[in-house]
């Protein structure tokens, strides 16, 4: 006896439905929609307990790129089929197409896959055939197949009578579809027989076939279907060697509409139609208040009972038995979000979609290099964060919301080496921020931490360098640094070896930066790897790593770079101007960490070159004025000088433009504190012609954008009452010295430097 069970991928309503009819029916066999081969991995759910969501992962083991993914959730029928049929002994039989032969087709070139027949039917057969469950809800009046299928089947009561109902419509719709399927459903079809006809073979008498509600009808009629046409449809196909391992999912990327079937999205709210089918709305709105109430926004349980009553109501007004998932955000909405769509936003992350990841227990088997980054997370303790997908940040507090971690400490140093070692290996759980203005010394490091369930193939695919993440990092950058690379990624290279602490590879690394260098004659190159050179040696400093030959190494590079420098500012185009202005940004910082007095000679001299060079990018002459005034080398009389001989007349207003953009990169604080320099650019902008003014416009305001909003708005003032206004106030504050004293003399006390005499 062959019975059929037609049900959606991820319905809550069909798996509750599908329990209660196996229990009736009490099946000796279950023959459910999977891959066949992944039937060894099926059956450690006999013995070993998983957290749903999961997801079945099935690879070739040659490209391990080439996946398949096939996630469950709690409420998935085919999960719930599963665990009821092991809990009881039932038989289990698989009858999916293999992935073994589903990879192979992907990739296959050989010109033997099938193909569509021509679409000679008329336009609403073709829109059947193209999606046949979004056809029906059209005609239903509904704009979604899953809110249609919803309303329709899963909001039902427990009535077994409608896998019959399920099976008629569907039988109704691929009649009238015909021939006209996809190939690939022909051939998982035709394996999907065969295995039935080797259940019924092996004897067993009370078949239960659970499969997605397209698939029925053509399984039921086993019997219409030659064996030796579905065995000649099937002969030849091609095969890759698969390996199987089960893995954490999440709700989140359920909801993406990725794996096996047909994505969902509202799998928070599945889960609550099947845990709590008859009050799921009463528990909705009460999580929405409780949700609303930690949000610290205003929410009672009277919000919560006018809210079900709406939602009751909108229902009855659309011919529902029961409010659905579009009922409830409009009540909610109008009950607790008071029409704003905002917080109605967070009420669909938490409570629609969710944030449930599951749970693969430490008996399953698993690769080499997954056990020990499960080991290394405990001793990091860096597992509470492993498996959350929100983004946070490491070690943050409410009073220190971006956390941050001490390389002075044991623990924190060990947590920076996994993440930069998972990074090298391609894992980005850990993105790296820049230390906030507050942050003191080179050994605070401030992560961002987000976790995604593919990391699953990654952690698969990097365990063919190596089987701990150590040896795996250290194999992978190795094989880096030998194809051919220029000297910033080889210098790159050594400072990812630092921070992920792999000192058996720093002098490998080393040398071969070193010999890169020593070959390299392009000063772009040169100057591009001088800012993660200094990098390294202060991350060596901080991390108390031997970075001498490093030091060497900058003290022949950057002679080197400045003195080819000015050659290649000369004669270039805007968008290679702002790339060397970068770098020019970057190489500056680093020479100043550096603090050494010789390197400092070369780099300011080399900006003097710049700055005076005829045909050198204005964006880069500006840069080099502002850096040498800043620096001191240039006093306030020449720099006036600069500018003006930049504002003359005999210079195009696009000229103008790039040279105060590079002038006045930073900050607008120069204008301010010298009313000369103000002066000169009021004149020459009054000066403009209107149609030169409107030209040169977007540049100006890109320029002055950058600008704090209190330096724009002393400039407004400025601008409005002249320099001579600006000039009066600064003499009143220089001149009161009595305050200015009072205040010195508090600041020594607090210092405890009261005796001192005063010029200290």
């Amino acid at each position: 006896m062959l019975r059929i069970f037609g049900i959606r991928h991820h319905g809550p309503g069909s798996a509750r439905r599908l329990l209660h009819a196996l229990e009736h029916y009490q099946p000796d066999c279950l023959v459910l929609e999977a891959p066949a081969d992944a039937q060894p991995a099926c059956e450690l759910l006999s013995h070993i307990a998983l957290t749903p969501p999961v997801a079945l992962l099935m690879y070739n083991a040659d490209q391990i790129r080439q996946a398949l993914y096939f996630p469950f959730a709690d409420f998935s029928p085919e999960w719930q089929a599963l665990l009821w049929a092991y809990r009881r002994g039932t038989a289990v039989r698989l009858m999916d197409l293999p992935a073994t032969h589903q990879l192979a087709m992907a990739d296959d070139e050989s010109g033997n896959q099938l193909v569509l027949p021509s679409p000679t039917a008329d336009a609403d057969t073709l829109r059947i055939a193209a999606d046949p469950l979004g056809y029906l809800a059209a005609l239903a009046g509904y704009s979604d197949s899953e809110r249609w299928w919803e309303a329709t089947f899963e909001q039902q009561q427990d009535d077994i009578a409608l896998f019959e109902g399920i099976q008629v419509m569907m039988r109704a719709l691929r009649e009238a579809v015909g021939s006209l399927d996809h190939p690939h459903h022909l051939l998982r079809e035709a394996y999907m027989r065969k295995v039935i006809r080797q259940a019924m073979s092996d004897g067993f008498s009370r078949i239960a076939v659970v499969c997605g509600a397209w698939h029925g009808p053509v399984l039921e009629d086993v019997a219409s279907y030659k064996s030796s046409a579905d065995n000649a449809l099937l002969k030849g196909l091609p095969k890759v060697k698969v390996n199987v391992a089960w893995i954490p999912w999440s709700y989140d990327r359920l909801a993406l509409q990725s794996g096996y079937g047909a994505g969902i999205t509202s799998p928070a709210w599945y889960e609550l139609i099947f845990d709590h089918h008859r009050d799921a709305v009463i528990q909705w709105m009460t999580r929405v208040g409780s949700l609303m109430r930690r949000e610290g926004l205003d929410a009672s349980p009277a919000h919560a009972l006018d809210a079900v009553q709406l939602a009751q109501s909108l229902a009855a007004m659309r011919g529902l038995a029961l409010p659905g998932l579009a009922e409830l955000e409009e009540a909610a909405l109008a009950v607790f979000c008071g029409g704003n769509d905002a917080p109605l936003e967070l009420i669909r992350q938490a409570l629609v979609v969710g944030k449930k990841v599951g749970h693969i227990p430490p008996e399953v088997p698993a690769i080499p290099l997954q056990r020990d980054l499960e080991q290394q997370l405990k001793t990091a303790r860096l597992a509470k964060y492993w498996g959350d997908t929100d983004v946070q940040w490491l070690k943050a507090t409410a009073s220190n919301p971006q956390g941050g971690i001490d390389l002075r400490e044991e623990t924190d140093l060990l947590k920076s080496k996994i993440l930069h070692r998972l990074l090298l290996l391609g894992i980005d759980w850990g993105d790296l921020q820049e230390s906030p203005d507050t942050a003191l010394g080179s050994f605070k490091e401030f992560w961002k931490l987000r976790w995604r369930p593919d990391f699953a193939i990654q952690l698969i695919e990097a365990g063919m360098w190596g089987n701990t993440i150590y040896a795996a990092a250290q194999a992978h950058l190795l094989y880096q640094a030998e194809a051919p690379i220029h000297l910033p990624e080889a210098t790159r290279l050594v400072r990812d070896a630092l921070r992920a602490d792999l000192p058996e590879i720093i002098d490998p690394l080393i040398n071969r930066m070193q010999g890169l260098a020593a070959l390299t004659r392009d000063v772009y190159y040169l100057l591009e790897s001088l800012p993660t050179l200094v990098s390294v040696i202060q991350y060596g400093d901080a991390r108390r790593t031997d970075v001498s030959a490093m030091r060497l190494l900058s003290d022949e590079l950057i002679p080197r770079a400045c003195l080819g420098l000015p050659a290649i500012c000369s004669q270039i185009e805007e968008e290679v101007a702002r790339d060397y202005f970068r770098v020019f940004l970057a190489v500056n910082h680093a020479i100043g960490v550096l603090h050494h007095d010789e390197h400092t000679g070369y780099w300011q001299t080399a900006l003097q070159q710049v700055a005076l060079l005829p045909g050198a990018h204005p964006l880069l002459q500006g840069f080099a004025t502002r850096l040498l005034f800043d620096k001191g080398v240039w006093a306030l009389d020449h720099t006036s000088r600069r500018l003006h001989f930049a504002l003359s007349s005999g210079q195009s207003a696009l000229y103008v433009a790039y040279w105060i953009e590079g002038f006045l990169n930073g900050s607008g604080l120069l204008l301010l504190h010298h009313p000369g320099l103000w002066q000169l650019l009021d004149d020459w902008l009054r000066e403009l012609p209107l149609e030169i003014f409107s030209e040169i416009l977007p540049l100006l305001r890109r320029t002055f954008s950058n600008f704090s909003p209190p330096e724009r708005q002393k400039m407004l003032h400025l601008a409005q009452h002249g320099v001579s206004a600006q000039a009066t106030a600064a003499s009143a504050l220089a001149m009161d010295e009595d305050r200015l004293e009072q205040v010195l003399i508090a600041v020594r006390n607090l210092w405890g430097w009261g005796n001192l005499p005063h010029h200290c």
